[in-house]
């Protein structure tokens, strides 16, 4: 009986919940009043808004514990209070899924919304390792081209998904990066899975955020949501929640944002208001991705490398290195520099012929105490 009360009131949607506010989900918060930054778990809600022009349009109070699940139902509660969506939405990559992007296309609104590699696309640094062509193949980082192939012995892991293979990744100048997580680095070839649906609504939301008008979405963004949550927490010192349940929690965070909005009123009144937001420019040009750099991203993914990249920044000589390795992808970096390998490691490994340990953990109090 005891376990079936709280699984009552834990509901279908979630994992935890406080005895001090049922409603309430545990959860790691940026700031932690009692113990230092995300270290323990606290009572807390989830917060949507959404700004139009500075002023904060609608919101929504729940027990997520990330935003993916509260995109659709703020557009929603959008909808119930002005019977109408947006023509446009931009949002950061927190909300980049399939059912998101399935309900923009649905109901004919604009997609500005990034995905989880987002940012690694921009600068370059962590690239995507394909694109899907219109004639349903994928060109992989170095240009080379990948059909659809049966997926047996395979189960897609992805909605909808789909497995292409890509031949000739020996010659490749990607290899390291692209296969930075295979066992067998070997092949000559690769498969990826591709969910061809979202890949589709990524390359969409792409064009789209890196044209003038995403430009000027993204800028805005920027400065008015994150702007709006800036002065509720520093300017009006808002940061804690004083109620319990969801019930109340939401009434008092309405309030605020109505004190917010009010704030505005007040400032248009007295001529003190920006009441225009950034404007693109004339002379401004759509955006491109940086083009990826095969020895940076090989330096990036190369253990043996980076540990090499350490060495000349603290300089350290070899014999102040020890490595302890266990696949297939430690075998460069274990035959530079001193180390051993976990008992259980791949068979090519035993080339080396290195030390092994069991458990790691006395392995490395036994090099302490040596």
């Amino acid at each position: 009986m005891e376990y079936e009360e709280k699984e009552r009131i834990c509901g279908p949607n979630r994992n935890s919940y406080f005895k001090t506010d049922h409603d309430a989900t545990a959860m790691c918060l940026k700031e932690d009043f009692y113990s230092g930054l995300g270290s323990n778990m606290h009572a807390a809600y989830n917060t949507q808004i959404m700004v139009f022009n500075g002023l904060i349009a609608s919101f929504i109070v729940t027990q997520s514990r990330n935003d993916l699940n509260d995109f659709i139902p703020l557009l929603k509660k959008h909808k119930e209070m002005y019977n109408s969506l947006p023509k446009s939405v931009c949002a950061d990559a927190g909300y980049g899924s399939l059912d998101n992007y399935e309900y923009l296309d649905i109901n004919n609104i604009e997609n500005y919304v990034k995905y989880k590699i987002w940012e690694g696309n921009v600068s370059g640094r962590n690239p995507s390792v394909y694109h899907l062509n219109e004639d349903m193949t994928i060109s992989c980082l170095n240009g080379n081209t990948g059909v659809i192939v049966d997926s047996e012995p395979w189960h897609p892991k992805k909605k909808d998904g789909v497995f292409f293979k890509i031949e000739g990744c020996n010659d490749c100048r990607f290899k390291t990066y692209c296969k930075r997580y295979m066992k067998n680095k070997d092949e000559n070839f690769k498969f990826f899975e591709v969910s061809t649906k979202l890949q589709q609504y990524i390359q969409q939301s792409e064009t789209n955020l890196l044209s003038i008008k995403g430009i000027e979405m993204r800028v805005n963004r920027s400065s008015q949501v994150e702007g709006a949550f800036g002065v509720i927490k520093q300017d009006i010192q808002f940061e804690r929640f004083r109620r319990t349940s969801i019930e109340k929690v939401e009434v008092e965070f309405m309030l605020v944002l109505l004190g917010y909005n009010i704030r505005k009123l007040f400032k248009y009144y007295s001529g003190n208001l920006k009441t225009e937001y950034w404007k693109a420019p004339d002379n401004l040009t759509e955006e491109q991705f940086k083009k990826p750099s095969a020895k940076r991203l090989e330096n990036k993914t190369n253990k043996k490398q980076a540990l090499k990249n350490l060495m000349e920044k603290e300089q350290l000589q070899p014999s102040d290195i020890f490595v302890i390795g266990d696949d297939i992808n430690d075998y460069e970096m274990l035959k530079e520099f001193p180390g051993a390998v976990m008992k259980n490691h791949h068979p090519k490994l035993d080339e080396l012929q290195k030390n092994e340990c069991e458990k790691l953990y006395e392995y490395i109090e036994e090099l302490i105490n040596y």
